[in-house]
C-alpha cells in the first residue's frame, strides 16, 4: 500500500455508558452479545466510552464512543424550541458571517492545529505470514494488496481511496506474521447531514463480504508487491531477519526450505516445516514463476485462502466515532452482520497453516524454530550498509500465556540497561561498543504464539569486532550475576523469611513506571487508538476480552513472576541455546561480490571501498593487540559465501568451538563477576516522578468549565430575541465577581457576569462533565446562553453556530467546518525572557491537563556556513554529549523523562520532555555536559566528561553515517534535491572528507571557535507556571557561564534558497545510486513557486499549494502506481524550505527508466488539467472541506502542540495561529483560482498549446538492475570517488542559475505576544 505517512470516568459519564451499552456480561441486546464492560480499564484520562459486542455471525468488536466529537456534532435541534426566532436567528447569522468574509491576511503552512477530531477503523484477521502455503511464500501479504481494488459493492478500483482523500481521511494496512489488520481514518461528520463515516464504513466492509480480486488486477499488483520487496531488499534488518528464517533448520549446510514440497492438491506425508521458516514479503519469483512452474493457479489459491480464513469469527473489529455507541452498533451490525460467520470452503490444515472456526490459530503444534543444528553457530553476514552488529538469539517457548507479568520485560530491563553497572557500561568502557538493546520485540517474529525469541543485539565498534567473544562473555558474565543473586534471593518484609528471586525494589519500579505511564497516556491518534486496540484483541495474544486496553501496558502482578524468570535465566539463556550472527563491513559488503559470478564461486571486487570510505579485509592494526581470543576472519581462506535465495545475503556459517562454548558457559554460573569486569544491578532510580498535581492557572486567567465553549447567546433587541454564536476565551474574578469574555462572530470581545457561579462547581476536576446543551445566564439574567460545543483534550477554542443551516457553512449540502476565534495572548507563547541573544518563550498548558512538560532549545553558532568541517564537528560534538550522558538519561528515560540533542542546520538543539518534576534538573546535567567545551581557547584537552577512548569511538560511529549516507535511492533523491537548493548545507560526502583523520585537539579548536559566540532561543511548555518558566531562563543562562557572548541577528548563519531557472527546459542532476546493486531509480520533479514572506498573497499560495496537493495526491498514485505500476512509491507533495513554497512529485521504479518516470510525471500534469476543469461543483466543495477539517484537526499530545509552536520559534515567524488564517482564506478560494494556479505553477502548456517556462528541476538517482530501471546511468572511472562527482553536481547546478537565490525571506511581522520580560 500507499507508504505511511510507537482517567477516572466521571459519575455521570459512566452512568450514561451503562445506560447507552446495557452492559451486563453474557447478556444479549437482541442478537449481539454484549462483553464485559472495559469502562473500568481505560486511563485515567480517557474520556471515550467503550462497548465490547459481538455479532450474531461471531465478529468480536469494541464500539468507541468519542464523547467531546459526539456532542460536537449534536448541534442540530438545539433551539427548536425558540422556533419563532429561527428565521431572524438564521438572518443575522448570515449577515454576521458575510461580513466577516475575507477577513483573513496572514497565516502559514502547518495543518495539524487544534479543532476536529476523525473517525477511524481497524480490522484485524487473524491470518497471516505464517499461514502461508508453503508453495506460495507471501499470499497472506499480496491478499492484503489485493482487497483495496474493488468490491461487487463498489467495483471502482479506487472509489474507496478516491473517496477517503476527498474528505481528507486516508487508509492502510499491513501484514504481520500472524495476523493482517487493515484501517482508515476519515473527518467527522458535521451538523449539516454528512454520513462521510458511515459511508466509509460500508465501504469498508465490502473488503470482508465481496472483493473482486481481479486477474488483470492481479498481475499489475503482484507488480507492486515486487517492487515493495525491491524496497526492503537493501534493508540489513529485513535481510537478517529472512536469514534467520532461511537456517532456522539447518542440518549441516542443508536448510530445510530446500526441500521440495507438492502443491497443496498433493497426498505428499511429509510434515511441513516451521512458519518460521517462510519468506512472509513475497515477490514475483514466489507468487508467480515458482508455483506456474509447478501448475499452480495462483488466483484460485488466493481466493481460496480469502474464503478460507477471512470470515467473521476470524476477525476483530474496532470503530471509533462521534457517536452514541447505540448508533455505533446499528451501523457496525447493518454494514457486518453480512460476513461469513464461518470458512466459505473446507481447508486442509496440515498444507494451507488455516485457522480454526473458534478464531484460535492452530501454529500451537509448532514449538520453538531453531532446529539443534542451527545453534551454537556463528553466522557471519555481509551487510547492504557499514555497521559491525553482533546479535545473540535466544529461542524461548511463547509468552502470551505470561501477559500479566511480562517476564521478558523484566529480563530485558536488566539485560539492557544502559546506566552504571550495566553491560553496555562495561563494553563501552573498554572501548568495544556504542550501544546495545535487550528484548523480545513487539513484530510477531520476535514474540508469536510459537515461540517468542529473545535478542540482545550490540552496536560494536572496530575495537570490538576483534573482541567480540569477550564481549559474549561480559553478557554472560552479566547473565551469571542474575542467577546469583537469584539463588541468593532477599528477605521477605512480612515474614522476614528468605526467598528466591531479585531485589523486589527492581519490579515496583517497573510497575509503578508502567502504571503512571498508562494513567497519563497522550490521547493519540485515532488511527493508533483503534490499531491498537485491535491488535490486543488478536486472539494468538491471549489476552482476555476484558484487557483489550490496558492488558499489554501494565504489570497486573505485586511481584515478579519468579519461576518464569528461573527458567528463562537457568534453562534457556544459555550459549546451547544461542545463536550469533555477526553481521559486519568489516568482512566487505554485498556490494563488493560479484553476482554474475557462477554461484559457489563469486569473487571479492578489488578496490573497494572499506568501512570509512575504503573496504578491506579486516584490519585489526588499530585494536588492542592485547585482546584476548580475537578470532581474526579471512574471507579469502573462508571460500565462497552461502547464498539466501529470496535477498541474496550472502553469509558464511561455522560451528562455534566448543571451548569457547565452555567459556561462556563457566562466565554463566551462578556467581558475582570479577571485580574488574564492575558489572552490577541498575541502581534505584532517582527520576521517578512522585509530584502530579497541575500548576495553578493565573488568577485574571483562570480555568472554567465553560472555558473554550461554544455557546450561543440570546440577547434582546427591542422586543425580538437574537441569537449570537460566540465562544468563550477567558474567565476571572473581580471584585467578587466571576467573569467570563466572549469573542463573538465578528471577532468582538466583550465580558459578562456569570449568574450562579457556584452551580459549575460540580463540573470541575473529575466530578462530571459540562455537556453540550448546557443552559446559564449572564448580567443578571439580560442574556442567556446555551453551550453548542465543548472542547475536547487537545483542544483550543471551538466554534460552532449551533444550527445546520448558516448560508457560509453550507455549499451545495456541503459544510464547511466552523472557524473557530483568535485565541487571547495569554492561550499562545509569551516572550519572558530576551536579553543577551538569549531568548525564551512559555506556555502553560489548559488542555491536556497532565504533569507533562516539554522543554525545547535552539542554539545558533556563528561559523556554521564556513565550511564542511564545522557541520561535521558539530555532528560530533552531539555524538560525544550524547555519549557522555548515556547512564544518566537512559535512568530518565525509563520514566518517561526523554531527552536528546542534535545538530541542526545553524548549531544544535536540546529536547527535554516528559514528567515535569526533574525536567529542569536533566535539562541542566545535559547543559553543563555541552558547555563544558565552551571556554576552551588554547587548550587542546576534551572536556573531563568525555572518558577516555570516548572520542575515537564516536568519530568511528559518525565517520560510518557519512559513509552510509544516499545508500537508499529515494532519500538520496530528496538530498540531492536539497543540496542543490540550500547552498549553506554540505554534502554528507564532504563532511566525511573533512572529519577523517581529525584529531581530538583540532576537534576542540574547531568546537571552542564554533561556540565562541551563540543565540539561543528556547521554548517551555506543559505543566509550567510563569515561576517554572524563570527558573528554566535561570537555568539556561547559568548554564551558557560568563564565557557567553552573544550573536546578534544579522549575523546568523544565513538560510538562503536557491532560485530555479525560469525556463522551458529543466535543470536535470544524474547521478548513481551509491549502492552498486540497487535496482531502485528514484525520479523526483520538483516544481519550484513562490516567496513565503507570511503576507495575504503569501497565505493564498500557501494554501493553494496545499490544495493542490490534496486534489492530485490520490489520482496521480492510483494512474501511476495502481493502474500503470510504475513502481511501489509514487506520491507528490507540498514542500517549504527555508521560506519558499513548491511542489515535489516522486517515483521509485525497479522497471522503468528514470526518463520514462519523468516523462509520466509531466504526461499526468498535462492530462490532470482538464479533470480539474470537469471537476463538479461538490467535488470541489468535498475537497475544499477535507482540507480545512485537515488544518482543524486537534493536536493529539503535548509533544504535538509544542512541535507546532516550536516550528514557528524556530523559523522566525512566531504566527502560532497560522492554521486558522489558513482555513479563512481556505473558505474563499474557488477553483479558477486554483486552475489559475495549477497552469501558473505546473501545467506543460501554455494556453496556445506550446511549451512554457516553468521553474523545474529534475532529479534522477538511475539503479544497477539489469532492466530499463538502469538505463541512463552515470559511469564513473573507477579512480573517481561518487561523493565528489556528486559535490560537482550541485556546484554545476549552482553555477547554472549562476548562484542566484530568493535572498533572505523576512516573514511579515505579526504581534510578539510578550509578557513582563526580563
Amino acid at each position: 500500500r500507499r507508504p505511511s505517512t510507537m482517567r477516572n470516568a466521571a459519575a455521570a459519564s459512566a452512568s450514561n455508558a451503562r445506560k447507552m451499552a446495557k452492559i451486563n456480561d453474557g447478556t444479549t441486546t437482541g442478537e449481539v452479545i454484549i462483553g464485559p464492560d472495559l469502562n473500568p480499564t481505560r486511563s485515567k484520562m480517557d474520556k471515550k466510552l467503550y462497548r465490547h459486542i459481538t455479532l450474531p455471525n461471531g465478529l468480536k468488536c469494541v464500539l468507541i464512543c468519542d464523547t467531546v466529537a459526539m456532542r460536537q456534532r449534536k448541534l442540530d435541534g438545539y433551539y427548536e424550541s425558540d422556533s419563532d426566532d429561527d428565521d431572524e436567528e438564521s438572518e443575522d447569522d448570515a449577515g454576521e458571517e458575510d461580513g466577516n468574509e475575507g477577513g483573513s491576511s496572514e497565516g502559514e503552512e502547518e495543518d495539524d492545529d487544534d479543532g476536529l477530531r476523525k473517525a477511524a477503523t481497524a480490522l484485524l484477521v487473524n491470518v497471516g505470514s505464517y499461514h502461508d502455503p508453503p508453495h506460495l511464500q507471501g499470499l497472506a501479504h499480496f491478499l492484503e494488496h489485493m482487497l483495496f481494488l474493488g468490491t461487487e459493492t463498489f467495483p471502482v478500483e479506487n472509489a474507496y481511496d478516491s473517496f477517503l482523500s476527498q474528505q481528507g481521511g486516508d487508509d492502510n494496512a499491513y501484514t504481520e506474521m500472524e495476523h493482517t489488520l487493515y484501517h482508515y481514518c476519515v473527518p467527522q461528520d458535521g451538523s449539516a447531514g454528512e454520513k462521510n463515516v458511515w459511508k466509509a464504513l460500508e465501504m469498508f466492509a465490502a473488503f470482508f463480504k465481496c472483493p473482486l480480486l481481479g486477474g488483470e488486477q492481479a498481475d499489475r499488483e503482484l507488480n507492486a508487491v515486487e517492487s515493495e520487496f525491491e524496497l526492503n531488499k537493501k534493508d540489513d534488518d529485513c535481510r537478517l531477519s529472512q536469514l534467520m528464517s532461511f537456517t532456522c533448520g539447518m542440518d549441516e549446510n542443508a536448510p530445510i526450505m530446500g526441500k521440495e514440497y507438492e502443491t497443496s492438491n498433493s497426498t505428499t506425508k511429509e510434515e511441513p516445516f516451521h512458519p518460521f521458516a517462510k519468506f512472509p514479503w513475497g515477490n514475483t519469483n514466489s507468487l508467480k514463476t515458482e508455483p506456474e512452474s509447478k501448475g499452480v493457479d495462483v488466483m484460485k489459491e488466493l481466493r481460496d485462502f480469502y474464503h478460507t480464513h477471512y470470515y467473521a469469527q476470524n476477525m476483530r473489529l474496532v470503530v471509533i466515532a462521534g457517536y452514541e455507541l447505540d448508533e455505533i452498533q446499528r451501523r457496525v451490525v447493518q454494514h457486518f452482520q453480512d460476513v461469513p460467520a464461518n470458512p466459505r470452503i473446507g481447508s486442509d490444515p496440515i498444507n494451507t497453516n488455516n485457522v480454526e472456526r473458534s478464531g484460535i490459530t492452530n501454529l500451537h503444534p509448532y514449538k520453538l524454530p531453531f532446529h539443534p543444528s542451527s545453534l551454537t553457530k556463528l553466522y557471519r553476514i555481509l551487510p547492504v550498509r557499514h555497521h559491525h552488529t553482533l546479535t545473540l538469539t535466544w529461542q524461548i517457548p511463547s509468552l502470551t500465556p505470561h501477559w500479566r507479568t511480562k517476564p521478558t520485560d523484566y529480563l530485558g530491563h536488566l539485560l539492557g540497561h544502559e546506566a552504571s553497572g550495566s553491560i553496555l557500561s562495561v563494553l563501552k568502557e573498554r572501548g568495544w561498543a556504542m550501544g546495545l538493546s535487550a528484548g523480545t520485540g513487539e513484530d510477531g517474529e520476535g514474540d508469536a504464539s510459537t515461540h517468542a525469541l529473545f535478542s540482545l543485539q550490540i552496536s560494536l565498534s572496530k575495537r570490538g569486532m576483534a573482541c567480540w567473544e569477550d564481549a559474549v562473555k561480559v553478557v554472560f558474565a552479566y547473565i551469571g550475576m542474575l542467577k546469583f543473586h537469584f539463588l541468593e534471593g532477599h528477605v521477605v518484609e512480612k515474614n522476614g523469611e528468605k526467598e528466591e528471586g531479585l531485589a523486589p525494589w527492581i519490579h515496583d519500579e517497573l510497575k509503578s513506571i508502567a502504571e503512571l505511564s498508562y494513567r497519563y497516556a497522550d490521547e493519540g491518534d485515532v488511527t493508533d487508538i483503534v490499531e491498537e486496540v485491535a491488535e490486543n484483541m488478536a486472539p494468538w495474544l491471549n489476552l482476555p476480552e476484558e484487557r483489550v486496553l490496558d492488558g499489554n501496558a501494565l504489570l497486573f502482578d505485586n511481584a515478579v513472576d519468579n519461576e518464569t524468570a528461573k527458567s528463562l535465566l537457568f534453562d534457556y539463556f544459555t550459549p546451547e541455546n544461542m545463536r550469533v550472527d555477526l553481521m559486519s563491513s568489516l568482512f566487505g559488503r554485498d556490494a563488493d561480490f560479484d553476482d554474475s559470478a557462477i554461484p559457489g564461486e563469486e569473487e571479492k571486487k578489488e578496490d573497494s571501498e572499506d568501512d570509512e570510505g575504503t573496504i578491506q579485509p579486516m584490519d585489526v592494526s588499530d585494536v588492542d593487540d592485547n585482546s584476548s581470543n580475537a578470532l581474526l576472519f579471512d574471507s579469502e581462506k573462508a571460500g565462497p559465501p552461502s547464498i539466501e535465495p529470496r535477498f541474496g545475503t550472502k553469509f558464511w556459517a561455522e560451528e562455534i568451538p566448543k571451548d569457547m562454548i565452555q567459556l561462556w558457559t563457566d562466565a554463566a554460573k551462578p556467581h558475582l563477576p570479577p571485580s574488574e569486569l564492575a558489572l552490577d544491578l541498575p541502581p534505584k532510580n532517582p527520576y521517578i516522578p512522585s509530584k502530579f498535581d497541575l500548576k495553578p492557572l493565573p488568577a485574571d486567567d483562570a480555568a472554567h468549565p465553560l472555558l473554550n465553549c461554544s455557546v450561543k447567546v440570546c440577547i434582546i433587541v427591542g422586543r425580538k430575541k437574537s441569537w449570537f454564536p460566540a465562544a468563550v476565551t477567558k474567565y476571572q474574578t473581580k471584585k467578587n465577581s466571576h467573569r467570563l469574555s466572549l469573542s463573538y462572530e465578528d471577532e468582538g470581545e466583550k465580558w459578562h457576569v456569570l449568574d450562579t457561579p457556584e452551580a459549575y462547581s460540580k463540573f470541575e476536576g473529575d466530578q462530571g462533565t459540562l455537556e453540550a446543551g448546557h443552559e446559564g445566564s449572564f448580567d443578571g439574567g439580560k442574556v442567556k446562553f446555551r453551550v453548542t460545543a465543548v472542547p475536547r483534550e487537545g483542544e483550543g477554542i471551538v466554534f460552532s453556530y449551533g444550527d445546520a443551516d448558516h448560508d457560509d457553512d453550507v455549499e451545495d449540502g456541503i459544510a464547511f467546518p466552523p472557524i473557530p476565534p483568535p485565541a487571547p495572548a495569554t492561550r499562545l507563547p509569551l516572550l519572558i525572557y530576551d536579553k543577551h541573544s538569549f531568548k525564551l518563550w512559555h506556555l502553560q498548558d489548559r488542555k491536556f491537563r497532565r504533569p507533562l512538560a516539554d522543554l525545547r532549545i535552539k542554539v545558533e553558532c556563528e561559523g556554521m556556513n564556513d565550511s564542511a568541517l564545522n557541520q561535521a564537528c558539530m555532528a560530533l560534538f552531539c555524538k560525544l554529549c550524547g555519549d557522555a550522558l548515556t547512564e544518566t538519561c537512559y535512568l530518565a528515560s525509563v520514566c518517561e523523562l526523554g531527552s536528546s540533542l542534535y545538530p541542526t542546520d545553524t548549531g544544535f538543539s536540546v529536547r527535554v520532555h516528559g514528567f515535569d518534576q526533574s525536567i529542569l534538573a536533566l535539562a541542566k546535567k545535559v547543559l553543563n555536559v555541552v558547555m563544558e567545551f565552551r571556554g576552551r581557547e588554547g587548550e587542546c584537552d576534551l572536556p573531563t566528561t568525555i572518558k577516555d577512548g570516548r572520542f575515537d569511538a564516536c568519530l568511528e560511529v559518525q565517520l560510518r553515517k557519512y559513509s552510509n549516507a544516499g545508500m537508499d535511492a529515494s532519500s538520496f533523491s530528496s538530498s540531492l534535491r536539497l543540496l542543490c537548493l540550500r547552498p549553506s548545507v554540505k554534502s554528507s560526502f564532504s563532511k566525511l572528507k573533512a572529519l577523517k583523520g581529525i584529531t581530538a585537539s583540532k576537534f576542540v579548536q574547531v568546537m571552542n571557535k564554533l561556540l565562541k559566540r551563540l543565540y539561543v532561543e528556547a521554548f517551555f511548555h506543559g505543566n509550567v507556571d510563569r515561576k517554572d518558566a524563570d527558573e528554566a531562563a535561570s537555568m539556561i543562562s547559568e548554564a551558557l557561564t560568563h564565557h557567553h557572548v552573544g550573536l546578534p541577528k544579522k549575523n546568523l548563519p544565513t538560510k538562503l534558497v536557491i532560485k530555479t531557472k525560469h525556463a522551458i527546459d529543466h535543470h536535470q542532476i544524474i547521478a548513481p545510486t551509491i549502492d552498486l546493486k540497487d535496482p531502485n531509480t528514484a525520479v523526483e520533479v520538483y516544481f519550484q513557486f513562490a516567496k513565503d514572506d507570511n503576507s495575504s498573497n503569501a497565505i493564498q499560495h500557501r494554501v493553494l499549494v496545499d490544495l493542490l496537493e490534496h486534489v492530485m495526491d490520490e489520482p496521480l498514485y492510483n494512474q501511476i502506481r495502481t493502474k500503470e505500476v510504475f513502481g511501489y512509491e509514487v506520491s507528490c507533495g507540498a514542500r517549504w524550505t527555508y521560506g519558499v513554497l513548491g511542489m515535489s512529485f516522486r517515483v521509485v521504479t525497479a522497471c522503468k527508466s528514470a526518463e520514462a518516470a519523468s516523462s509520466r510525471i509531466d504526461d499526468f500534469l498535462k492530462s490532470f488539467r482538464s479533470e480539474l476543469e470537469s471537476m463538479n461543483n461538490e467535488t470541489f466543495m468535498e475537497h475544499l472541506v477535507g482540507l480545512a477539517k485537515n488544518k482543524l484537526e486537534s493536536f493529539d499530545s503535548l509533544e504535538d502542540e509544542t512541535s507546532s509552536h516550536w516550528s514557528e520559534i524556530i523559523e522566525g515567524r512566531y504566527d502560532f495561529e497560522a492554521y486558522r488564517k489558513e482555513v479563512l482564506c481556505l473558505r474563499s478560494i474557488s477553483k479558477d483560482q486554483l486552475i489559475a494556479a495549477y497552469d501558473e505553477w505546473l501545467h506543460p502548456l501554455c494556453k496556445k498549446g506550446k511549451p512554457k517556462k516553468r521553474r523545474r528541476m529534475v532529479v534522477y538517482v538511475i539503479g544497477s538492475g539489469d532492466g530499463p530501471a538502469s538505463l541512463g546511468r552515470p559511469v564513473m572511472e573507477k579512480e573517481q570517488v561518487v561523493g565528489d562527482e556528486i559535490d560537482c553536481l550541485v556546484q554545476q547546478f549552482h553555477t547554472s542559475v549562476k548562484h542566484e537565490s530568493w535572498g533572505r525571506v523576512a516573514f511579515g511581522s505579526p504581534e510578539l505576544h510578550r509578557a513582563n520580560t526580563v
